[in-house]
């Protein structure tokens, strides 16, 4: 009896790690199960080529890397550690990805409205008085930085973290707290103007007066607004140096 062999089809080839790329691998299992923490050391260069057998050029290579995504800092003299792992280390990567291709900003504000919008409608149904006495306060306090840039974006950061933190969800927090900073990779590049940040803070008030009145569809539907209005106004805007 003739055995008939099936024919299988490889579309994807194995792919080749080079050992630099083996040797971050191990660091980053490590970080993911809590073996390394934040602010932890590395071992010297020699002694973690030893423990894991491998070349000293190919740890030196794997640091790099892992330095590049933000995730360890080489301090001159003093070694190799884990950096805080937050957001404004770990988003390096990605804001240089953007900045080399404006067509994402379109797909970065419709993933900022669809979480916003989620967020503002948990908000107004968790949050507690002090917290909404909290965001009013915030909400006061940013008026007064209309003619200051810099300021605002400070205010602004407040005012939506009040919110990411009044959702009930720490996940939420941490995207919104993300996508947030990309956008303002672009929005730092545009010439704010005063109207600007205006209508912002007007967005802010309905946003605001939504949640105080626990309606979480106009919570939820003042919150995508003002991600429009945010995205229009930053494509609108001459780029410092260049165009939009």
């Amino acid at each position: 009896m003739t055995t008939k062999m099936t024919k299988l089809n490889f579309d994807i080839p194995i792919k080749r790690e080079s050992v630099a790329e083996m040797v971050a691998r191990r660091i980053l299992d490590m970080v993911t199960s809590k073996s390394l923490k934040p602010g932890d050391q590395l071992p010297p260069e020699r002694e973690l080529a030893e423990q894991l057998n491998v070349s000293r050029p190919s740890v030196r290579e794997a640091i790099r890397g892992l330095s590049i995504l933000g995730v360890v800092q080489s301090r001159q003299g003093g070694g190799a550690y884990i950096t805080k792992l937050d957001g404004d280390a770990l988003l390096g990567p990605i804001r240089f990805f953007l900045s080399l291709d404006n067509m994402n900003i379109p797909d970065l504000y419709d993933a900022r409205s669809l979480v916003e919008g989620d967020v503002a409608r948990r908000a107004a149904i968790n949050m507690d008085d002090i917290q909404i006495a909290t965001l009013e306060k915030i909400l006061i306090q940013q008026e007064a930085t209309l003619e200051d840039a810099s300021e605002f974006r400070l205010s602004d950061f407040k005012f939506h973290e009040a919110i990411w933190i009044g959702s009930g969800n720490s996940f939420l927090k941490r995207i919104g707290e993300s996508l947030n900073a990309l956008g303002l990779e672009f929005r730092r590049r545009a010439s704010e103007k005063p109207e600007v940040l205006a209508q912002s803070l007007r967005d802010h008030r309905v946003l605001f007066n939504a949640l105080k009145a626990r309606d979480p569809a106009a919570a939820a539907l003042a919150a995508e607004k003002h991600m429009q209005n945010v995205y229009s106004s930053t494509m609108n805007q001459p780029i410092k140096g260049g165009t939009p």
